[in-house]
C-alpha cells in the first residue's frame, strides 16, 4: 500500500479485530444503550435501505432489520473476515426479518452497486468506526450511494475536555484497544460533518463519546 494512502491498512484492521472477534460482543455490551439510541436516531421506516458501515459482528443488525422490516434492506460492510463470519451467523440464527447483504470489503472499496444496483440507500450508520471516519475515500464511497437528504448517524469515542482527565483515560484505553489510528480523536466527525447539509453533535458519557445526526 502506498504510504501516502489515507486508507487504514487492511492487514492491521484484520489483525486487530481478528484478535477481538471472539470477545467482541462482550466488550461492546456497555455501549448497547448508545447503539439503540443511534439506530433510533436514523428514523428508519419500513422499506428503507440502510448501510451498516463497519458492521463488526453484526450487533446492530437486529435493530436495523426490525426498523426496516421485510420490505427493507440492510447492507453490512465489514473487512475483517472473523467479524464477518460472526455477523453472518447472527443473521442466520436470528431470523432478523429483513434481507441483509454482506459486503466483505473495506469501506473504501465496498461494492455497494453490486447489491443496490441503481437504487440509493436511505440512511447510513457509522457506529464506533473511527478509522472509517478518518478516511475520505471511505466517506465519499458511502455518501455517493445515499439519496439526497439521506440520514446519517455516527457514534464513537472522542477526547473529552482537559478538565475531565478520567474521561480521557477511558478514551485512551479504549482507543488503544480498538483503533489503528489515533489522529482525529479530538473531533472524529469533522470530515463527515463537512459533507452533510445539516448535522448535530451531542456528547455522551462525561464527554468521552459522541452522537452525530445529519442529512446528506
Amino acid at each position: 500500500m502506498n504510504t501516502h494512502d489515507e486508507r487504514p491498512a487492511l492487514h492491521a484492521l484484520n489483525a486487530l479485530y481478528g484478535r477481538r472477534a471472539a470477545v467482541y460482543d462482550y466488550e461492546l455490551m456497555p455501549v448497547a444503550p448508545l447503539r439503540r439510541e443511534a439506530i433510533a436516531a436514523l428514523a428508519l421506516r419500513p422499506g428503507d435501505t440502510v448501510l451498516d458501515i463497519g458492521a463488526g459482528t453484526g450487533l446492530s443488525l437486529p435493530g436495523l432489520c426490525e426498523a426496516v422490516g421485510p420490505a427493507g434492506r440492510v447492507v453490512a460492510v465489514e473487512p475483517c473476515e472473523a467479524m464477518m463470519r460472526q455477523a453472518r451467523q447472527r443473521s442466520r440464527a436470528g431470523h432478523l426479518g429483513a434481507p441483509v447483504d454482506f459486503l466483505a470489503a473495506a469501506a473504501e472499496d465496498a461494492p455497494y452497486e453490486a447489491v443496490l444496483g441503481d437504487r440509493r440507500a436511505d440512511a447510513a450508520l457509522f457506529f464506533f468506526t473511527h478509522d472509517v471516519l478518518q478516511s475520505l475515500a471511505a466517506l465519499e464511497r458511502a455518501l455517493a450511494v445515499l439519496k439526497p437528504g439521506g440520514r446519517v448517524v455516527a457514534a464513537g469515542l472522542v477526547w473529552a475536555p482537559p478538565w475531565l482527565p478520567l474521561s480521557n483515560l477511558f478514551v485512551l484505553g479504549a482507543a488503544v484497544h480498538s483503533v489503528t489510528r489515533m489522529d482525529g480523536l479530538d473531533c472524529p466527525w469533522r470530515q463527515l460533518e463537512a459533507r452533510m447539509k445539516e448535522a448535530e453533535v451531542e456528547r455522551r458519557w462525561l464527554a468521552s463519546a459522541y452522537l452525530l445526526r445529519g442529512r446528506r
